[in-house]
C-alpha cells in the first residue's frame, strides 16, 4: 500500500479552499500516497477527485464527514457536536443520500436565516455568499467567511470565526446535526467504516468530556462500539497530548482501528498535508471491514 497515507481532507465541496482537482495536485505535490476526501456532510467533490487522480500513482478513499450529536445524560444537557468520518461508503446508498439532502436543506435555511442577521451589521447579502459556494457544496460558516474576508472585515477564517461567526455569538443559528447513534447506522449501512474525528479536543467537535475519568470515558465509548463505532482519528493536531494517550487507552480496550489524519482544509487553516498519517496496518483493517465502494487510483 502506497503511502504516506493521509484520512482526512477536505474540499471546496465543503470548507476547503481547494477545489477537488487542485487538492488531489497539491497532495500529488506532497508525495501523499493515500488519500480521503471526507468533505462535510457531501460527496459531491468525490467525481472531480477521481478524475483528477486517475493514473497519478495516488489512491483516493471516498469518504464523509457527518456533524453529530451526543447528548449526556444530564438534566439540561446540551447537546455535544461531534465529527463522525466514514469511509467507503456507497455514495448511491438511499439512506445515505436522504440523510445527506436532510442536512443539506436544514443548513441552506440556517445559513440565509444567519445572513439576515449578518446584514444588520455587515454588508452582507445572501447572493453573495451563494455565490461563494461551488455546486454541490454543503452551506456552512466558513462561506460566511469568506465573503466577509473579501470585503476586508476580517484577515482570516480564524478570526471570522473567533468573532461574529462563534457558536455562541448573537448572529449564530444551531443546525440540524443527526444524533451520533443515527450517523453510525447511515455509514453501517451505506458500507463504510465509521471512525470518531478528532474525538480528544478543547475547542470543537470533541466525543470525549474533558471533566470525566477514564471510567466514564470507556463508558461511553463502550455504547459508541456497541453502536458500531469502529475506530478514533488520534493522531490529530487539535487532540491533546494527555487526550492521544486517553484514547489510546480506549482503542486497546475496545480493539478500535486507530488513524491519524491532517485535517486539511487549505490555506485558511494552519493544518497541512501528511503532518499526521495512518499506519498502513490500520488502514488495511479499514478496508478489510468496508464493503460500500471501492478505491479510486
Amino acid at each position: 500500500m502506497p503511502s504516506p497515507i493521509d484520512l482526512h481532507a477536505h474540499s471546496s465541496a465543503s470548507d476547503g479552499d481547494d477545489r477537488p482537482h487542485e487538492l488531489i495536485a497539491h497532495a500529488l505535490s506532497e508525495r501523499i500516497g493515500v488519500l480521503a476526501l471526507s468533505d462535510h456532510d457531501t460527496m459531491s467533490g468525490i467525481p472531480e477527485a477521481a478524475e483528477a487522480i486517475a493514473g497519478s500513482g495516488m489512491t483516493l478513499v471516498p469518504a464523509i464527514e457527518f456533524s453529530a450529536q451526543v447528548i449526556d445524560p444530564i438534566p439540561g444537557a446540551i447537546p455535544r457536536s461531534v465529527h463522525l468520518l466514514g469511509y467507503m461508503v456507497d455514495p448511491g446508498n438511499a439512506v445515505l443520500a436522504e440523510e445527506m439532502e436532510k442536512i443539506r436543506a436544514h443548513r441552506d435555511d440556517r445559513l440565509r436565516v444567519m445572513v439576515e442577521k449578518l446584514s444588520v451589521d455587515y454588508e452582507l447579502t445572501w447572493d453573495e455568499v451563494s455565490a461563494s459556494m461551488p455546486p454541490g457544496a454543503t452551506p456552512g460558516r466558513p462561506h460566511i467567511a469568506s465573503v466577509l474576508i473579501d470585503k476586508g472585515y476580517f484577515p482570516d477564517t480564524t478570526a471570522a470565526f473567533a468573532g461574529p461567526l462563534r457558536a455562541d455569538g448573537p448572529y449564530h443559528v444551531p443546525h440540524y446535526a443527526p444524533r451520533l447513534h443515527r450517523a453510525l447506522q447511515v455509514v453501517r449501512d451505506a458500507g463504510g467504516v465509521p471512525i470518531l474525528a478528532h474525538p480528544y479536543t478543547g475547542a470543537r467537535s470533541g466525543a470525549v468530556r474533558h471533566d470525566q475519568n477514564l471510567r466514564a470515558i470507556l463508558a461511553d465509548y463502550q455504547e459508541f462500539v456497541e453502536l458500531g463505532l469502529a475506530g478514533l482519528e488520534i493522531d490529530h493536531r487539535e487532540n491533546t497530548d494527555e487526550g492521544k494517550g486517553v484514547l489510546r487507552a480506549v482503542a486497546a480496550e475496545f480493539n478500535l482501528i486507530v488513524t491519524g489524519s491532517s485535517d486539511y482544509h487549505g490555506t485558511r487553516k494552519p493544518n497541512q498535508l501528511g503532518e499526521n498519517t495512518t499506519d498502513p496496518a490500520q488502514f488495511e483493517r479499514i478496508l478489510e471491514a468496508a464493503s460500500g465502494s471501492d478505491l479510486v487510483s
